[in-house]
């Protein structure tokens, strides 16, 4: 994979923020340290993505239980 890798903000639950990484169908959850990690580093690019800049008051995962996720 060439870097630097872009990695897009798609949403927050909490203090949890999802980003959609190249080649993953899952997103990962990262908490703020991590998230300035990767933005600050110069092997990867974090860009918002235009449904998290609207909705950021709206939780991206919704009010979804643990049961009703199937991987």
């Amino acid at each position: 994979m060439e870097t630097p890798i872009e990695l897009e903000l798609v949403g927050k639950k909490d203090d949890m923020y999802v980003l959609k990484y190249p080649g993953l169908h899952v997103p990962i959850n990262v908490n703020f340290e991590l998230l300035e990690k990767f933005r600050k580093s110069t092997e990867y690019i974090v860009k918002e993505s235009p449904t998290f800049l609207k909705n950021q008051e709206n939780p991206w995962m919704g009010n979804t239980s643990p049961d009703s996720i199937r991987a």
